[in-house]
Protein backbone atom coordinates (compact mmCIF):
# COMPACT_ATOMS: atom_id res chain seq x y z
CA UNK A 1 0.00 0.00 0.00
CA UNK A 2 1.23 3.46 -0.49
CA UNK A 3 0.62 7.36 1.07
CA UNK A 4 0.30 10.30 -0.92
CA UNK A 5 1.67 13.25 0.64
CA UNK A 6 2.89 17.03 0.04
CA UNK A 7 6.32 17.79 1.40
CA UNK A 8 6.85 18.85 4.59
CA UNK A 9 9.76 20.28 6.69
CA UNK A 10 11.12 18.30 10.01
CA UNK A 11 7.27 16.34 9.54
CA UNK A 12 5.02 16.46 12.07
CA UNK A 13 4.60 13.46 14.81
CA UNK A 14 1.14 12.73 12.86
CA UNK A 15 2.60 13.24 9.53
CA UNK A 16 4.72 10.68 10.15
CA UNK A 17 2.05 8.56 12.28
CA UNK A 18 -0.22 8.80 9.73
CA UNK A 19 2.40 7.51 6.86
CA UNK A 20 3.75 4.85 9.41
CA UNK A 21 1.76 1.92 8.13
CA UNK A 22 2.34 1.86 4.55
CA UNK A 23 4.96 0.25 2.70
CA UNK A 24 5.97 3.35 0.27
CA UNK A 25 5.05 7.45 0.34
CA UNK A 26 4.93 8.93 -2.48
CA UNK A 27 5.90 12.69 -2.28
CA UNK A 28 3.60 14.74 -4.63
CA UNK A 29 5.65 16.78 -6.71
CA UNK A 30 2.70 18.42 -8.67
CA UNK A 31 1.81 19.90 -5.58
CA UNK A 32 1.12 23.85 -5.99
CA UNK A 33 2.91 26.18 -3.58
CA UNK A 34 1.28 27.43 -0.79
CA UNK A 35 2.78 29.78 1.41
CA UNK A 36 2.78 29.80 5.44
CA UNK A 37 2.26 26.19 6.06
CA UNK A 38 4.31 23.39 6.87
CA UNK A 39 6.14 23.19 3.41
CA UNK A 40 8.51 24.67 4.77
CA UNK A 41 7.62 24.72 8.51
CA UNK A 42 7.95 23.31 11.65
CA UNK A 43 7.58 23.38 15.56
CA UNK A 44 9.43 22.43 18.12
CA UNK A 45 9.13 22.94 21.64
CA UNK A 46 12.27 25.66 23.17
CA UNK A 47 12.83 27.11 26.61
CA UNK A 48 9.77 29.68 25.83
CA UNK A 49 7.17 27.30 24.88
CA UNK A 50 6.34 26.38 21.40
CA UNK A 51 8.47 27.66 18.16
CA UNK A 52 8.29 28.21 14.67
CA UNK A 53 11.12 27.02 12.19
CA UNK A 54 10.38 28.59 8.60
CA UNK A 55 12.90 27.86 6.28
CA UNK A 56 13.57 31.04 3.24
CA UNK A 57 12.59 30.07 -0.16
CA UNK A 58 12.36 32.04 -3.42
CA UNK A 59 8.60 31.40 -4.83
CA UNK A 60 7.59 33.92 -6.93
CA UNK A 61 3.69 33.49 -7.08
CA UNK A 62 1.40 30.90 -5.48
CA UNK A 63 1.06 29.36 -8.56
CA UNK A 64 4.19 27.89 -8.39
CA UNK A 65 5.50 24.07 -8.23
CA UNK A 66 6.57 23.34 -4.85
CA UNK A 67 8.63 20.60 -6.37
CA UNK A 68 10.54 23.50 -8.24
CA UNK A 69 10.72 26.29 -4.57
CA UNK A 70 14.36 27.34 -4.12
CA UNK A 71 15.59 27.85 -0.87
CA UNK A 72 17.43 31.36 0.26
CA UNK A 73 20.70 30.55 1.66
CA UNK A 74 21.41 34.56 1.93
CA UNK A 75 20.12 34.36 4.62
CA UNK A 76 21.13 32.38 8.08
CA UNK A 77 18.35 30.30 9.05
CA UNK A 78 20.74 27.23 8.70
CA UNK A 79 22.49 28.97 12.04
CA UNK A 80 19.13 30.42 13.19
CA UNK A 81 17.93 26.40 13.25
CA UNK A 82 20.71 24.91 14.66
CA UNK A 83 21.04 27.17 17.50
CA UNK A 84 17.00 26.44 18.16
CA UNK A 85 17.34 22.24 17.95
CA UNK A 86 19.85 22.99 20.08
CA UNK A 87 18.54 25.32 22.77
CA UNK A 88 15.53 22.58 22.59
CA UNK A 89 16.74 19.32 22.81
CA UNK A 90 20.42 19.60 23.94
CA UNK A 91 19.58 18.11 27.18
CA UNK A 92 17.30 15.63 25.74
CA UNK A 93 18.10 11.73 26.03
CA UNK A 94 18.74 10.99 22.39
CA UNK A 95 19.39 14.13 20.76
CA UNK A 96 23.20 13.02 20.82
CA UNK A 97 22.35 10.20 18.35
CA UNK A 98 20.48 12.11 15.75
CA UNK A 99 22.20 15.39 15.79
CA UNK A 100 24.89 14.72 13.43
CA UNK A 101 22.92 13.56 10.42
CA UNK A 102 20.53 16.30 10.61
CA UNK A 103 23.80 18.86 10.98
CA UNK A 104 24.95 16.54 7.74
CA UNK A 105 21.44 17.62 5.65
CA UNK A 106 21.99 20.88 6.51
CA UNK A 107 25.96 21.14 5.41
CA UNK A 108 24.76 19.83 2.22
CA UNK A 109 22.37 22.57 1.53
CA UNK A 110 20.30 21.29 -0.92
CA UNK A 111 18.86 23.52 -3.74
CA UNK A 112 15.11 22.88 -3.66
CA UNK A 113 12.75 22.68 -0.61
CA UNK A 114 11.24 19.47 -1.50
CA UNK A 115 14.62 17.66 -1.79
CA UNK A 116 15.58 18.82 1.78
CA UNK A 117 12.61 17.76 3.50
CA UNK A 118 12.88 14.52 1.71
CA UNK A 119 16.26 13.93 3.35
CA UNK A 120 14.50 14.78 6.68
CA UNK A 121 11.65 12.38 5.64
CA UNK A 122 13.49 9.12 5.04
CA UNK A 123 16.20 9.83 7.82
CA UNK A 124 12.90 10.16 10.40
CA UNK A 125 11.74 6.54 8.83
CA UNK A 126 14.98 5.38 9.18
CA UNK A 127 15.64 6.34 12.92
CA UNK A 128 12.35 5.42 14.29
CA UNK A 129 12.85 1.66 12.41
CA UNK A 130 10.12 2.02 9.96
CA UNK A 131 10.85 0.38 6.69
CA UNK A 132 8.61 2.75 4.49
CA UNK A 133 9.92 3.66 1.04
CA UNK A 134 10.00 7.30 0.12
CA UNK A 135 9.56 8.42 -3.90
CA UNK A 136 8.71 11.09 -5.64
CA UNK A 137 6.72 11.65 -8.59
CA UNK A 138 2.76 12.39 -9.88
CA UNK A 139 0.37 11.37 -8.53
CA UNK A 140 -1.36 8.30 -10.33
CA UNK A 141 -4.29 9.08 -7.96
CA UNK A 142 -5.36 5.23 -7.97
CA UNK A 143 -5.75 3.89 -4.83
CA UNK A 144 -3.27 5.99 -2.79
CA UNK A 145 -4.10 6.79 0.67
CA UNK A 146 -4.00 10.69 -0.12
CA UNK A 147 -2.67 12.90 3.25
CA UNK A 148 -1.61 15.90 1.27
CA UNK A 149 -4.25 18.41 3.14
CA UNK A 150 -1.95 17.56 6.10
CA UNK A 151 0.77 19.81 4.56
CA UNK A 152 -1.74 22.84 4.24
CA UNK A 153 -1.20 22.96 8.08
CA UNK A 154 -0.44 26.54 9.20
CA UNK A 155 0.13 25.61 12.87
CA UNK A 156 0.67 22.50 14.85
CA UNK A 157 -2.69 21.49 15.76
CA UNK A 158 -3.74 17.67 14.44
CA UNK A 159 -5.16 18.13 11.20
CA UNK A 160 -6.56 14.64 10.72
CA UNK A 161 -6.17 12.62 13.78
CA UNK A 162 -7.80 13.16 17.22
CA UNK A 163 -5.81 15.15 19.89
CA UNK A 164 -6.72 11.87 22.18
CA UNK A 165 -4.67 9.74 19.87
CA UNK A 166 -1.09 10.81 20.75
CA UNK A 167 -0.24 9.66 23.82
CA UNK A 168 1.59 11.87 26.18
CA UNK A 169 5.54 11.75 26.69
CA UNK A 170 8.54 13.17 28.74
CA UNK A 171 9.48 16.29 26.59
CA UNK A 172 12.21 18.55 27.94
CA UNK A 173 10.17 21.71 29.01
CA UNK A 174 7.61 19.33 31.06
CA UNK A 175 8.16 20.61 34.08
CA UNK A 176 7.10 24.09 32.77
CA UNK A 177 5.22 24.06 29.90
CA UNK A 178 1.99 21.32 29.51
CA UNK A 179 2.36 18.65 26.78
CA UNK A 180 2.32 19.43 23.37
CA UNK A 181 1.13 16.78 20.61
CA UNK A 182 2.27 17.15 17.78
CA UNK A 183 5.31 18.95 17.25
CA UNK A 184 7.88 18.16 14.93
CA UNK A 185 9.17 14.69 14.91
CA UNK A 186 12.36 15.86 16.16
CA UNK A 187 10.73 16.26 19.52
CA UNK A 188 9.63 12.73 19.47
CA UNK A 189 12.87 11.81 18.25
CA UNK A 190 15.07 13.69 20.79
CA UNK A 191 12.94 12.82 23.72
CA UNK A 192 12.25 9.00 22.99
CA UNK A 193 14.39 7.25 20.51
CA UNK A 194 12.87 4.89 18.36
CA UNK A 195 10.06 3.55 20.57
CA UNK A 196 7.84 4.59 18.05
CA UNK A 197 4.98 2.46 20.14
CA UNK A 198 4.86 5.73 22.19
CA UNK A 199 3.76 8.02 20.61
Amino acid sequence: MSALVSTSYLPSIEYLKLISTFDEVLIDSSDIWKKKTIRNRCYILSPNGVQCLSVPVNAKHNNSLTAEVRIDYSQPWIRVHKGALEAAYNTAPFFEFIKDDIWDIYDRKPELLIDLNREFLVLFLKKLKLPTKVSTGLSIENGEHDFRKLSDNHGYQPRQLPVESFKNYNQVFNYKHPFVPNLSGIDFLANMGTFVSGW
